[in-house]
């Protein structure tokens, strides 16, 4: 992920929700801050927060079988990436259901640079591999890394994900709401992995679920 920092403002918008009943989605996410003592602290998205230059972040995704969670990046230079998960081969890996995955991992964690304008998150869910995502962003990944594209080319390929996503997003915009929870897990906190985990929030729905978290700075 890029390097960023500077004061800047979150603003949380709900793309689209779910049907809860008879759900076969189910997964759990947390975006959350590094406060002054080094713990943990959730981000309050029903309302403007205001961060401050040098503040850290992590993100946290924990899906369930047959869940598989995307997360592209938006960010204010309007370049596309792909955070989670780092290859679509994890899907077909034992270890990718019911394990905590985290954005970045270990001890690290991000910051947002100065690039004014808006970063955005797009977390999307759904209880069958998005195939047509998946393609696209392999394509945009190939024509980045592609010394020999064109500029055009590059973004093409950015504006082709973008529109995918909001397509899905489109698509299931008529569903009912998801069911979100906070998680709850038992015993103490040991390392901030665990910390972060604790302010999760469990998603529960049928078939399809999206989140869009915006960054204005």
């Amino acid at each position: 992920m890029r390097k960023m920092s500077t004061a800047l403002v979150l603003l949380f918008v709900v793309s689209a929700g779910i049907v809860a009943q008879g759900a076969k989605l189910s997964f759990t996410w947390a975006f959350v801050k590094r406060a002054a003592d080094g713990s943990a602290a959730p981000l309050d998205f029903s309302e403007r927060v205001t961060i401050a230059t040098g503040d850290l972040f992590k993100i946290h995704i924990q899906p369930a079988a047959s869940s598989y969670v995307y997360l592209v990046l938006q960010d204010a230079a309007n370049d596309v990436q792909l955070l989670f998960p780092d290859s679509f081969d994890l899907f077909a890996k034992t270890s990718y259901a019911q394990t905590r995955h985290f954005v970045p991992e270990g001890d690290n964690w991000f910051t947002l640079d100065s690039t004014r304008g808006t970063e955005r998150f797009y977390l999307v869910a759904a209880s069958e591999r998005l195939r047509s995502l998946e393609s696209l962003v392999t394509t945009l990944q190939k024509t980045a890394s592609n010394p020999k594209s064109t500029v055009a080319a590059r973004n093409a390929a950015r504006q082709a994900v973008l529109d995918e996503i909001r397509r899905l997003i489109k698509e299931h915009s008529q569903l009912a709401v998801a069911a979100e929870k906070p998680v709850t897990i038992a015993g103490g906190t040991r390392g901030i992995d665990e910390a972060v985990a604790k302010l999760a929030i469990r998603v529960e729905t049928a078939k399809f679920y999206s989140r869009t978290f915006r960054l204005e700075h």
